[in-house]
């Protein structure tokens, strides 16, 4: 019961600290691109993995270089359409729909893997897409689809992850994933300035240099995102995952009282429904695993 407890808490501090990345996206968003704030989000990582694994060097068995890869790149591009989410819209509205991973991934699963999806799963899949439905307010649009591409996306990368497990130390997988987040955000802003598409308008931005109170959000952010991943591995380790799972959708509430205090309106009736079915959707498929 300890352990339980502690892992609770653990998580509960976590979806705090990812609220607060959250926080520290939509501030810088208001000067730079969402792909320029992907990029710092991963730099600063990359110091902090690169500095753990000095302390204890990795020992992979290997084997799947092409999935490593694939993890890297499709986390890279969720986190972008994620930001960009943040930058568009409610903070509550971009961890909402940041939080239909977990439909994607039972879809995905079962697809991909081979898993059976049990009927409460299937009963959970519908009502969370009804809260899609909800949530867009009956009126679909690129902020609304780059949010479900967060959704998506990420199910792509964590169902990776899976088969990644036995072959990888778990830090080369965050290492993909945040030198993805770098190579290829800063790519994007190499190209942004001869390049012109409002399809993927998510990808494009210039280079703006920080400056000023800047360097302090993107520090923080990185800080945040850093001890956030830290605090949610602990959380499964002592508690089970069924209840840490359940336990992260605290974000959902940390974001939306932050977004509250940055200025966001109040959501609509309507908004609140589809948010609700959607959490709704996800707990029970965090009770089916």
């Amino acid at each position: 019961m300890n352990d339980t407890r502690r892992g609770i808490g653990l998580m509960l501090i976590a979806s705090f600290l990812f609220a607060l990345t959250m926080v520290f996206a939509k501030l810088l968003s208001h000067t730079m691109g969402s792909v320029e704030v992907t990029f710092w989000r991963n730099a600063f990582g990359l110091l902090l993995i690169g500095a753990m694994i000095l302390k204890k060097p990795i020992n992979n068995i290997g084997g799947k270089p092409y999935t490593l890869i694939f993890r890297g790149v499709i986390g890279t591009i969720a986190l972008l359409a994620f930001f960009y989410t943040i930058s568009a819209t409610t903070l509550s509205n971009a961890i909402v729909y940041a939080k239909t991973e977990p439909i994607f991934t039972a879809i995905l699963a079962f697809f991909l893997l081979g898993e059976t999806l049990k009927r409460n799963a299937i009963f959970a899949i519908g009502i969370g897409f009804i809260g899609v439905v909800f949530l867009s307010g009956m009126h679909f649009d690129y902020i609304h689809l780059m949010g479900l591409l967060t959704g998506l996306f990420s199910a792509l990368a964590y169902t990776s992850v899976r088969s990644l497990k036995a072959y990888y130390d778990e830090r080369t997988v965050v290492l993909s994933f945040m030198a993805s987040g770098v190579i290829i955000p800063a790519g994007l802003m190499i190209l942004s300035p001869y390049v012109n598409s409002e399809t993927f308008a998510f990808v494009l931005c210039e280079f703006v240099k920080p400056s000023g109170m800047e360097w302090l959000w993107i520090m923080l952010m990185g800080v945040a995102a850093a001890y956030g991943q830290i605090y949610m591995t602990r959380a499964y380790f002592y508690a089970k995952a069924g209840i840490v799972s359940t336990v992260s959708y605290s974000v959902v509430l940390f974001a939306s009282l932050f977004g509250i205090i940055l200025g966001d309106l109040l959501p609509a009736p309507m908004t609140i429904a589809g948010g609700v079915l959607i959490i709704l959707s996800g707990l029970i498929l965090s009770r089916t695993k």
